[in-house]
């Protein structure tokens, strides 16, 4: 979406000369990490007129984000010189237009500021509540569709029944991650991995399998290197802007590490449970 930069108003923006030694610079900065782009917002306000607005409350900061393609739209304030916000990847496709300003919280009524054009001063300025005091660089932002055959957690991963075992338990001194199952739960593994609860299974099963390979990383990190389960899950958090070392530091835990890669399974299996147990109702 593009903003139109003609206002009844001054507007602090580099596009005008509204004001004549006043700055609004920003900076935004987007990652992709384990479904969820996250938007980084700071900026350098220089008006010491608005920075008294905010510091009273009358303005924020404020940060717009649109997806034409998804319809998403929304819009993140804040008192702070900075924003930063997750969004599900799901919900944007293609581009992304984020917009930052600083907006008016109430209305402010005989504005005033010795840095504005000589052109409105003397004359009585009112902004109204969502009012635009300053603008700032736009960015557009393109997602592309992501190839999965670099980063497929399932091609790493064989699930088997065992006749003899108790519990699950789990093998990584191969090229895949071997989930062994008793039998009676890889029945049931068996029967409802695709149904309405698969999401529910994943968390059972996969869920705490990784955490164990992430503990088992941690301890012993050289003797995985070579397998392919060790080298996929690297180019996982590659591409994910998080390095597979931040686990054996300890500066990521492997029950964080593990629903990062999962991408939130608690909340999707509870998301699921909660609508099987609405359509019983």
């Amino acid at each position: 979406m593009k903003f139109n930069n003609s206002f009844p108003y001054p507007v602090l923006s580099s596009e005008n000369d509204n004001y004549k030694n006043s700055k609004f610079e920003t900076t935004i900065e987007v990652q992709k990490i384990f479904g969820q782009l996250s938007i980084s917002f700071k900026s350098n306000l220089q008006d010491s007129t608005i920075t008294q607005l905010i510091a009273e409350e009358k303005a924020k900061y404020a940060l717009h984000i649109e997806c034409p393609q998804t319809s998403y739209r929304q819009i993140f304030q804040s008192e702070e010189p900075y924003i930063l916000e997750s969004i599900p990847d799901n919900r944007l496709r293609g581009k992304v237009d984020v917009h930052p300003f600083i907006l008016a919280s109430e209305k402010i009524e005989n504005y005033q500021n010795p840095n504005l054009n000589d052109f409105y001063q003397g004359f009585p300025i009112t902004f109204e509540k969502g009012n635009i005091l300053a603008i700032g660089e736009a960015v557009e932002i393109t997602l592309f569709e992501e190839d999965e055959e670099s980063q497929n957690l399932p091609s790493i991963v064989t699930i088997r029944r065992v006749e003899k075992e108790k519990i699950m338990t789990v093998d990584i001194d191969s090229d895949q991650i071997i989930i062994k199952l008793p039998k009676n739960e890889y029945d049931q593994y068996a029967i409802n991995a695709s149904s309405r609860l698969k999401e529910t299974i994943l968390s059972v099963v996969i869920l705490p399998s990784l955490i164990d390979v992430f503990y088992r990383i941690k301890e012993n990190q050289d003797d995985y290197v070579e397998y392919k389960w060790y080298q996929v899950l690297t180019q996982i958090f590659e591409k994910n802007n998080k390095p597979l070392n931040h686990v054996i530091s300890g500066a990521l835990s492997p029950l964080e590490a593990a629903q990062m890669v999962l991408q939130n399974p608690l909340e999707k299996a509870f998301i699921e449970i909660k609508k099987i147990s609405e359509a019983e109702d």
